[in-house]
């Protein structure tokens, strides 16, 4: 198939997204206003200004459209509703399939008008909606997607890649989110000073980018021992699977998500998820089952919940057990992704998509 993915090519997740569709033998090429990461090939930029969003994405639809003219997509593949999906939908080109990312529809969208209209106008025109969770897709449904091209089903990951190592690094407490207000590291580092001032053997390494982290790291210079923490910046999927297999317990104060690629990256490797309790992290565990869990915002609650994992070894044997193989089950990318391309070859034949992973 020859496939167009309209997508924030900085951002890791829609990268890996296009190299899985490559590996496959698929010709992709990624449209985005945002530049690659080098070395990222078949990439078109399209013009971009200081303007608002709101904007900024419309008026690139005119380029858009000519360049997809040139290309000829079987599919159009856009990833996260307001922007992209919103320019496929403007871009008229068909079959679209929308791929939802959380904050898109969790949050944006119910929470700004102007936002729910715009969603609502793009999910009316797409003939797949892609959502990795059960809450994802219920507010796909109420935005107004058509029931019948709405699918839950989690992307997934690469189960090779992230597995447990031959040994843990005792005290390693990571976090593996954005740097970006959503995501809430300052309650990550809050937490984090008070298990680091009760447990001199721990240490806190911080993974990932965003436009936070100058001040994040100037909070943790002020609220962190010395020598006992890190900022790694963006780590490449190798390191990241690696520093996953050695952690003990891997942090997310997240204020919204719907199914996190972290979240299932950190149960295949093994270290415990201490979450904010949230549905789309309740998908995957509860409280006491493969995870704790900590109300959104409490630094306090989230520092007891790291300190019950690290002084209770047995129950964490048996929670690393009990989440490799839930990912196994739910969470495998290959499997997972190939019911994406199934459904991809399903538009571009003019076949029903079936009823495989309807929400």
């Amino acid at each position: 198939m020859r496939i167009a993915t309209l997508g924030n090519a900085a951002v890791g997740h829609t990268t890996t997204w296009v190299s899985w569709f490559r590996s496959r033998g698929h010709d992709v090429r990624l449209f985005s206003l945002q530049a690659p990461p080098e070395g990222f090939a078949d990439c078109v930029r399209l013009p971009s200004s200081s303007l608002p969003g709101a904007l900024r994405y419309p008026l690139a639809v005119p380029a858009l459209m000519r360049e997809l003219e040139r290309f000829g997509p079987d599919v159009v593949d856009a990833h996260y509703l307001p922007n992209y999906g919103l320019m496929g939908a403007l871009a008229g080109r068909q079959p679209l399939s929308i791929a939802a990312w959380g904050s898109d529809l969790l949050l944006a969208a119910r929470s700004n008008g102007f936002q729910y209209v715009r969603a609502r106008f793009a999910l009316r025109r797409a003939r797949l909606v892609l959502c990795d969770a059960r809450n994802l897709a219920r507010a796909a449904l109420q935005a107004g997607a058509i029931p019948e091209t709405v699918w839950a089903l989690p992307w997934g990951i690469d189960l090779t890649r992230f597995v447990p190592a031959a040994e843990r690094t005792p005290g390693l407490i990571v976090s593996t989110r954005m740097h970006e207000a959503i995501y809430d590291l300052t309650t990550v580092i809050a937490a984090a000073a008070h298990v680091l001032a009760e447990r001199p053997h721990t240490t806190l390494v911080v993974a990932g980018h965003g436009s936070q982290r100058g001040a994040l790291e100037r909070l943790a210079a002020e609220r962190l021992p010395a020598g006992r923490w890190r900022f790694t910046g963006r780590l490449e999927p190798a390191a990241m699977a690696e520093l996953l297999g050695r952690a003990e317990v891997v942090l997310s104060a997240s204020h919204s998500d719907s199914t996190s690629q972290s979240l299932l990256e950190t149960m295949a490797s093994g270290a415990i998820p201490v979450v904010s309790d949230l549905e789309g992290n309740r998908e995957w565990v509860g409280e006491g089952d493969g995870a704790r869990l900590f109300p959104i915002g409490d630094a306090r609650a989230c520092a007891s919940a790291v300190l019950r994992v690290l002084d209770d070894p047995a129950w964490a044997a048996m929670a690393r057990a009990r989440n490799r193989a839930v990912v196994v089950e739910r969470g495998d990318a290959s499997r997972n992704m190939a019911r994406i391309e199934d459904a991809f070859a399903r538009l571009a034949a003019g076949r029903p998509l079936g009823e495989g992973a309807r929400a």
